[in-house]
């Protein structure tokens, strides 16, 4: 009877493991439908979000354009009034 049971065993485990694996595969091809059909929104606002971030850096580096020039301006200032 334990021998019975034991080869009945394996084909039954063989089906389930067969048919998790099949589940799986199923579960994986969802979420990769629901990634791709995301994924250009998330795109576009990642893209949106480089855009406006660029768009912050180029006025911070012509603020610090004026912030120099002004800086040097002050610097000569100085320089000039030292010498007289």
């Amino acid at each position: 009877m334990a021998s019975q049971k034991s080869r009945s065993n394996p084909t039954e485990s063989r089906t389930t493991s067969l048919q998790l694996k099949k589940n799986r595969t199923n579960d994986s091809k969802q979420d990769t439908q629901s990634y791709n059909k995301t994924k250009p929104k998330k795109v576009k606002k990642i893209s949106k979000s480089i855009k406006r971030m660029e768009s912050e850096i180029s006025q911070i580096q012509n603020q610090m354009d004026r912030i120099a020039k002004d800086l040097t301006t002050v610097l000569d200032l100085m320089q000039t009034k030292k010498g007289n």
